[in-house]
């Protein structure tokens, strides 16, 4: 195991910063109250000049509270069993910050330490006792995996790592293989270095930090940085191009380890909507949905054809979760898209200006 490093110092700051953490933002208070909305999502959000948050939602997006974050937030992990959830700042985050998500009581905020930063997405073991944190050394961005003791208050006891640079963001499978979307990009905060020799890939990791397989695309230009499941053995991922402007590779594949990336569809005006850039995905047994904010768009695939089958028009598209067979997708601009393809979407206005992911509570 390796030892946890923790700036003091910053740690201390950053929790007499969060002091009262939970704030209403409608007409409720931190406890529930009787409140009738019950959380469904849990996402980041902008909620002034310079002040960020994570915000609990119920499932139309409507916000039930808010809890101030240090600094902008990225990804949300949700514990699989207990009413807990992890917030982490984005790249090149500083902080990590559990919380219960019914009561709005803070659990634990950590900093990333000494020579460490959070690259902005988690995720809880399947049996709740673990959380996996995605995570870069500063100066060489090699990427490591920090490993957290849930029930002894989120404590670092593990690093895993030599699976590559710039890991973004990591899923866990049924069968509780670690996947990690391995950008392959050294920065320098988020200016990048090494486009030109960039290795981005796919891999799957043990718990124990083994590497079990790792798997690439053609185009090294294409930094793997998004990813999801579709429930079973398939990963979806979603890229970042980083090659010419005027270049339109498909942005999205599917893997189901043992075999090859297999990119998903569409025409190169279609992929040009999407200005290079993949945020969150979600999946049904027949539906891939992926958001681009760049592109202020948001398109579905069939899994089975892996075709583009609608391309729709969202500012600001952010994050996607699924309910049954219907997709929920957020806005920057405060709009709640509920679209259960192939009927017809429907679009309600939230109060919440929505920022980057969202994460769903099962």
């Amino acid at each position: 195991m390796q030892p946890m490093v923790t700036d003091n110092t910053r740690r201390s700051l950053l929790k007499a910063a969060l002091f009262g953490v939970c704030t209403p933002i409608l007409p409720f208070g931190c406890a529930s109250n009787g409140i009738k909305n019950q959380p469904a999502l849990i996402g980041c959000a902008v909620t002034s000049r310079n002040q960020f948050s994570a915000v609990v939602a119920d499932k139309q997006g409507q916000a039930i509270r808010q809890l101030p974050l240090p600094a902008r937030g990225h990804g949300v992990a949700i514990h699989p069993h207990i009413s807990q959830a992890v917030a982490f700042g984005r790249r090149p985050g500083e902080f990590m910050m559990a919380f219960d998500y019914q009561n709005g009581e803070m659990i634990a905020l950590n900093s990333s330490g000494y020579q460490r930063h959070y690259y902005g997405h988690g995720v809880y073991s399947n049996d709740g006792s673990w959380l996996f944190a995605t995570e870069g050394e500063r100066g060489t961005s090699r990427g490591i995996i920090g490993v957290y003791d849930v029930q002894n208050g989120y404590q670092k006891t593990d690093e895993l790592t030599g699976f590559g640079i710039g890991p973004h963001e990591v899923i866990i499978m049924p069968d509780n293989t670690l996947a990690i979307g391995v950008g392959g990009v050294h920065t320098n905060g988020r200016e990048p270095l090494n486009i030109e020799t960039m290795q981005p890939s796919l891999t799957y990791l043990s718990m124990n930090g083994k590497v079990l397989e790792q798997v690439s695309l053609p185009d090294h230009h294409l930094s793997i940085r998004h990813l999801a499941h579709d429930g079973s053995e398939t990963v979806l991922c979603g890229q970042q191009y980083r090659g010419q402007p005027e270049d339109t590779p498909s942005l999205i594949a599917m893997h189901t380890r043992g075999g090859e990336m297999q990119p998903l569809l569409a025409e190169p005006e279609e992929w040009a909507r999407f200005n290079h850039y993949i945020a969150s995905i979600a999946a049904t047994d027949k539906w891939i949905l992926a958001t681009s904010p760049v592109g202020n768009c948001y398109g579905i695939w069939s899994k089975e054809t892996r075709r583009l089958v609608e391309l729709a028009p969202l500012p600001d598209a952010s994050g996607v979760v699924v309910h049954g067979d219907q997709f929920q997708v957020s806005s920057g601009a405060g709009m709640v898209v509920s679209n259960q393809y192939p009927l017809s979407a429907q679009t309600t206005v939230s109060n919440v200006q929505w920022d980057n992911h969202w994460s769903a509570i099962v």
